[in-house]
C-alpha cells in the first residue's frame, strides 16, 4: 500500500512536469518502469483501480491540466483520449494484433510523434479554434499561436464542419541550428513556445503541426481511416506517412524496419527522415499501430482511459554497458545535491559520453550501485543520459579508497563543506553562500525566462567566478565598470563585451514578476511569480508579505509559502535586493489604474471575443485578479463559448447560493466593468 501511494504521487508528479511544463527530470523509459510497477500492482489489488486518481485513468496532467500556462480553455467536441496498451515487445503487440482479430484484420502504422497534440476545429468551413488536448476533455486554446506557426493547413475547407487531430512538433533540423543551446530536446521546446502566452512569440519558432486524424464532422468519411488521412492531404494538411498491414507478417515488417525505413537514429533521437521532403524531420518515440476499420473499431470499443484498438509500440531506447569509475557529486542552484556517475567512454547515437546522472542517492541504493560495476547507460529522444541498471557486480581489482568513498552519501556539501540537510529522496546543502549555489542563482538569473542577460550563460559564468569578476548576483552589475578585464580574456572581443553591458543595462527596470522569478526561491516558478507580483504590485509589499497573506493566494500551499517567507527573512537576501537598487535595478510597478476591484477574483473561461490577456487587462488594472478555478471565493465569472467545467462549477455553486456574478455576454461583461470597447 504504501508502494502504491508513492509510485501515484510520483506518476503525478512526472505527469504534470511533461504534459504541463514541457519537461522531465526522468527519461521516458524510467517513466514507463514506475506505470509498468502501478499497474501491475493495481491487478493485484484491484480495489485501488476504482479509485479517482488511480493513473491508469488519467489523461495526460488530469485534473491539473492547463493550471500553469494561464490560457483559455476550450471544451473538445469529442475526446482526445490516450492510448492504453503500449509496451516494447513485439510478442506484445502481437498479442494486441491477435486480439483485434489476427491474419485479414488491416492496420495502420503511423509515427508516434513525440510533441504536444493539437485539436483544430472548421466550422461551415472556417477554421475557428485551435487547442492543446489538456486532459482529453478540456485543453488550452491556442488559436492565434497556432495560425503564428509553420503548419501547413488550409485557411478554409468546403462548407462543412471539421475537428482535425494533430501532434505540433519542431523539426530535429530546425532544433539542432535554432533550439538546441535553450532546450533538452524537440519536444520541451515545442512544449513551451506552443503555450506563449503571446501568439508573436510562437512565430519563427519552426513549430508545424502533422495531421493524422479525422474527429467529429458532417464531412462524408470512409471507414477506412487510411482514407481519411489521404482526405485531409488533399484539403493540404501535413498529414503523417501512414502504411497498412493485413496479416501479422506484414505488420512485423513494418515494425522492425521503423515504418518501412522512415525513422532512422540520428545523434541519439529517432527522426523521420524522408528523402522527397513530403515530411518535416520529426522526432518520434515509437508507432501508433490502430485499426483501419472504423466499424470494426467500434465493435472493439473503448477502455476507461482510451481505445482497444491502438497500441502504441515504444522504441527501446539506445543502451550501451560500460564500467563505473566513481561518483561525482554536484550541486545546483536550489543546494540540491545530485549524484552523476563517471564511466569508461562509450557512444550513444553518435555522441561520446563518460558521465550521466544518477537522480539520487536512493535511486543508488535501490539499484544496488557499487565501485567497477558494469552498467547499463541509456539515451532516448533527450540528450540527458541515464545510469538506469546494474547490469553486473565485478570483481575489485584495484581497490581505490578515493573511489569507493564516492559512492556514498557525502557527510557535508562537496563543494563548500556545509551541512547537509535529507529532504527525501533529495539531499541539499544548507549553505546559502555557497559558490555552486550562486553560479546557479546567477546563471538562472540571467536566463531568457528571468532577466534575459544575453551572453551570460553557464560557461560564461564559470569562466567569470575564476578570474574572480563574478561572485554574487549583484557583482554582475560591476561588471559595467571592468570593461577592461573582460576584454583580456579569451574570446571577449570589444562587440561582445558591449552586447553583454547592453544586455544588463536592459534587465535595471524588469517586470515585478520577471524579478521574483529571477531570485531562484525554491518552488516559484513562473506562475507564482506573477501571482506573487499581482498580489503585492511593487517590490517594496513583497518584501513585507507575511505567511498568512502568502497561504491564502489560490495555488498558494504551505511549501510554497515557506518558502517565501525563508527569504524574506534571511539578512542576506534582504541585503541582496538592497545592493541591487543601489546598482539601478528597481521593477516596474504592476500597472492598477484604481483599487475599485481590489481583493475581488474573477474566472474567464471559454471563448469570448477578445483574447484572455484582454479581459485579464482590465481586471488587473482596476486592482482584481485573475484565477485559475472556480471557487467560493470567485466574485464573477465571465463565460464565453464552449465553457466546459469551470461554467458547471459556477452554476452549481450559484444554485447553493453563493453570490457569484455570472456574466454571459459582452454586454454584461462591459456594463460590470464599466468600459467600452
Amino acid at each position: 500500500m504504501k508502494r502504491i501511494d508513492e509510485l501515484k504521487e510520483l506518476i503525478k508528479k512526472y505527469d504534470l512536469q511533461y504534459y504541463e511544463l514541457g519537461t522531465s527530470e526522468i527519461s521516458d523509459a524510467e517513466y514507463d518502469r514506475l506505470y509498468e510497477e502501478y499497474a501491475a500492482l493495481e491487478k493485484e489489488f484491484p480495489e485501488y483501480a476504482e479509485m479517482a486518481d488511480s493513473p491508469t485513468k488519467r489523461v495526460g496532467a488530469g485534473s491539473a491540466a492547463g493550471t500553469t500556462t494561464g490560457l483559455p480553455k476550450i471544451t473538445h467536441k469529442s475526446p482526445l483520449l490516450s492510448i492504453d496498451r503500449k509496451a516494447k515487445e513485439l510478442s506484445e503487440l502481437e498479442d494486441f494484433y491477435n486480439k483485434c482479430g489476427g491474419d485479414g484484420t488491416e492496420v495502420i502504422v503511423q509515427p508516434k510523434l513525440d510533441g504536444i497534440t493539437c485539436n483544430i476545429n472548421y466550422e461551415n468551413g472556417k477554421l475557428i479554434n485551435a487547442a492543446t488536448r489538456g486532459n482529453g476533455y478540456i485543453g488550452d486554446l491556442i488559436t492565434e499561436n497556432f495560425k503564428n506557426t509553420d503548419t501547413k493547413y488550409p485557411e478554409e475547407v468546403e462548407n462543412f464542419d471539421l475537428e482535425v487531430r494533430g501532434e505540433a512538433i519542431i523539426p530535429f533540423d530546425f532544433f539542432k541550428k535554432k533550439l538546441q543551446d535553450d532546450y533538452s530536446n524537440p519536444r520541451n521546446a515545442v512544449a513551451g513556445i506552443m503555450r506563449q502566452i503571446e501568439p508573436k512569440d510562437v512565430k519563427g519558432k519552426g513549430i508545424q503541426v502533422m495531421f493524422y486524424d479525422i474527429g467529429q464532422t458532417n464531412l462524408e468519411i470512409s471507414d477506412k481511416d487510411s482514407d481519411n488521412v489521404n482526405i485531409l492531404k488533399s484539403f493540404d494538411f501535413q498529414i503523417v506517412p501512414v502504411i497498412c498491414a493485413s496479416t501479422w507478417e506484414e505488420l512485423k515488417v513494418v515494425v522492425e524496419s521503423r515504418l518501412n525505413g522512415y525513422i532512422q537514429q540520428i545523434e541519439g533521437f529517432n527522426v523521420l527522415m524522408d528523402s522527397t521532403k513530403e515530411f518535416p524531420q520529426a522526432v518520434c518515440d515509437g508507432l501508433v499501430i490502430k485499426v483501419n476499420s472504423r466499424k470494426k473499431r467500434e465493435e472493439i470499443g473503448f477502455s476507461q482511459k482510451g481505445p482497444k484498438w491502438a497500441f502504441a509500440y515504444k522504441f527501446k531506447p539506445l543502451q550501451e554497458k560500460t564500467i563505473i569509475n566513481r561518483v561525482v557529486w554536484q550541486v545546483g542552484k536550489t543546494g540540491r545535491i545530485t549524484p552523476v556517475a563517471e564511466f569508461n567512454e562509450i557512444s550513444l547515437g553518435g555522441t561520446k559520453i563518460n558521465r550521466a546522472t544518477l537522480n539520487n542517492f536512493d535511486y543508488m541504493k535501490q539499484m544496488g550501485l557499487e565501485y567497477n560495476d558494469t552498467i547499463v547507460v541509456e539515451r532516448s529522444n533527450d540528450v540527458i543520459p541515464r545510469v538506469v541498471e546494474v547490469a553486473s557486480h565485478n570483481e575489485i581489482k584495484e581497490a581505490n579508497e578515493e573511489d569507493q568513498a564516492s559512492f556514498q552519501l557525502p557527510c557535508a556539501c562537496p563543494v563548500c563543506g556545509g551541512k547537509i540537510k535529507e529532504l527525501y529522496p533529495l539531499h541539499y546543502c544548507e549553505n546559502p553562500f555557497c559558490s555552486a549555489q550562486i553560479k546557479g542563482k546567477i546563471v538562472h538569473y540571467a536566463s531568457r525566462d528571468a532577466m534575459n542577460i544575453v551572453g551570460l550563460g553557464e560557461g560564461i559564468v564559470d569562466t567569470l567566478f575564476e578570474n574572480e569578476l563574478l561572485k554574487d548576483i549583484p557583482s554582475i552589475y560591476q561588471l559595467l565598470e571592468k570593461r577592461e578585464e573582460l576584454e583580456a580574456l579569451p574570446k571577449f572581443a570589444k562587440k561582445k563585451v558591449d552586447n553583454l553591458f547592453k544586455s544588463i543595462e536592459k534587465t535595471k527596470s524588469p517586470e515585478l514578476w520577471q524579478f521574483i522569478y529571477s531570485l531562484s526561491i525554491p518552488e516559484i516558478g513562473k506562475k507564482a511569480s506573477k501571482d506573487l507580483a499581482q498580489r503585492y504590485l511593487t517590490i517594496e509589499h513583497f518584501l513585507e508579505a507575511t505567511y498568512e497573506e502568502l497561504i491564502d493566494i489560490e495555488f498558494f500551499g504551505g511549501i510554497m509559502a515557506q518558502n517565501v517567507m525563508d527569504y524574506l527573512e534571511n539578512e542576506d537576501f534582504i541585503q541582496m535586493i538592497k545592493t541591487l537598487f543601489a546598482y539601478g535595478v528597481h521593477p516596474q510597478q504592476v500597472e492598477v489604474n484604481s483599487d475599485e476591484l481590489k481583493g475581488k477574483t474573477f474566472v474567464i473561461t471559454g471563448t469570448l471575443a477578445n483574447p484572455r490577456k484582454f479581459y485579464q487587462d482590465i481586471i488587473e488594472k482596476m486592482g482584481g485578479k485573475c484565477a485559475g478555478s472556480v471557487s467560493k471565493k470567485t466574485t464573477a465569472v465571465l463565460i464565453g463559448s464552449d465553457a466546459g467545467s469551470k461554467e458547471t462549477k459556477a452554476r452549481e455553486l450559484v444554485a447553493k447560493g453563493e453570490p457569484i456574478v455570472l456574466l454571459e455576454s459582452e454586454e454584461a461583461i462591459q456594463e460590470y466593468f464599466g468600459v467600452s470597447y
